[in-house]
């Protein structure tokens, strides 16, 4: 089997921010789920297709118009047709790509279901930190990789339950951090972990 990138691990290894963590003491239980981020549902995934169907009939009504009523040239239409058509390719490669990011996660919690409860803890540190930023300043998702010793580096990404929800950079673990990684034993380097770190900004 082929080695994993660290980007395609980042999908795979999921990062939980929780309000303390103390890796001398012994673990409790692993983590029950990944965490992942709430995706649209196939309830709102029926719309969104029902919406790009209503878009994708009024933009062929709009090129047919385009095309066969007077314009100041072949060069406008050709212009109005990339603008409209690309407007609706992007709308359903925006479709295709939640639901193949749904169907990804829902494989990724269940072997996760199945191997989480055999999963052991390892202390760990953080050795680096890449972070992904909203106009305002707040941190949309972070990557940290993580080091146990003995082990080879693992990357693993922290995303919001909900999209609107973003971090202060404050509460974003620096390198140094301690980290409790949740691995199952005799697993591929790609199969899904919990990485435990502590939100830096709570203070005990």
């Amino acid at each position: 089997m082929p080695k994993s990138s660290a980007r395609e691990r980042s999908f795979t290894h999921v990062v939980h921010l929780v309000q303390r963590l103390d890796t001398a003491a012994p673990p409790g239980p692993p983590p029950e789920t990944l965490g992942l981020p709430q995706r649209m549902g196939a309830a709102g995934r029926r719309l969104f297709a029902l919406l790009n169907v209503t878009v994708t009939l009024g933009a062929a009504w709009a090129l047919y118009q385009l095309w066969t009523e007077q314009t100041p040239g072949w060069w406008f239409n050709l212009i109005f047709t990339v603008m409209i058509g690309g407007l609706t390719l992007a709308l359903w490669a925006i479709l295709r790509g939640s639901i193949r990011q749904a169907e990804h996660e829902a494989r990724l919690q269940a072997v996760w279901r199945d191997i989480g409860p055999r999963a052991v803890a390892t202390a760990g540190r953080v050795t680096e930190r890449h972070c992904v930023m909203a106009e305002g300043g707040e941190v949309m998702r972070f990557e940290l990789v993580v080091q146990a010793p003995g082990g080879a580096p693992i990357h693993g990404q922290w995303q919001p339950a909900n999209a609107r929800l973003y971090l202060l950079q404050p509460q974003v673990p620096g390198v140094g951090a301690e980290v409790r990684i949740w691995r199952a034993p005799n697993t591929p380097a790609n199969a899904p972990l919990v990485i435990e770190v502590a939100d830096p900004s709570v203070v005990h």
